[in-house]
């Protein structure tokens, strides 16, 4: 071989291995990258103990005493269904008069709290008059995240 050809195979030589060298070090990069990614998301999202998660990614509240039947003024409120998806959070329910006599026509605050009774926010919601016997719907959204919630208690605004 002559001179011309042993530098050809030598440039190509060294053009391989620095190729190598970079691929290797792209991927090494791109694994420490998603490991990180992944290491903030975990800070970021931490394990809620009240949630489960649907398919459609909506999140569900799962604890006993915030589905528990609360007693108010005389009204009865139960069937919680707490839910977040979307960054919209929904806290439906029934509001039930099983007293003699006309109840509710009033504002009242939803306290919500963790499970260690810390306050996560309060919302406001009213309650329709209902008659005797009457029932009708609760229904509180928010553009703030409380589906990790322990419990709420409702007081008269």
């Amino acid at each position: 071989m002559n001179k011309k050809v042993k530098k050809i195979i030598a440039t190509i030589i060294i053009i391989l291995v620095i190729a190598m060298v970079v691929t290797i070090m792209l991927r090494f990069m791109n694994r420490q990258s998603t490991e990180n990614i992944n290491i903030v998301e975990e800070q970021i999202m931490p394990e809620e103990e009240f949630v489960d998660k649907l398919k459609d990614g909506t999140r569900i509240n799962s604890s006993d005493k915030l589905h528990e039947t609360k007693i108010f003024g005389g009204l009865e409120i139960s069937d919680f269904q707490l839910t977040e998806k979307d960054n919209m959070t929904v806290l439906l329910g029934t509001i039930t008069n099983n007293s003699s006599t006309a109840k509710g026509g009033y504002a009242v605050d939803i306290t919500v709290v963790d499970k260690d009774r810390n306050e996560m926010t309060t919302v406001v919601a009213y309650i329709k008059e209902l008659q005797p016997g009457e029932s009708t719907a609760l229904n509180v959204s928010s553009t703030f995240d409380y589906a990790n919630a322990y419990d709420f208690t409702i007081t008269k605004r």
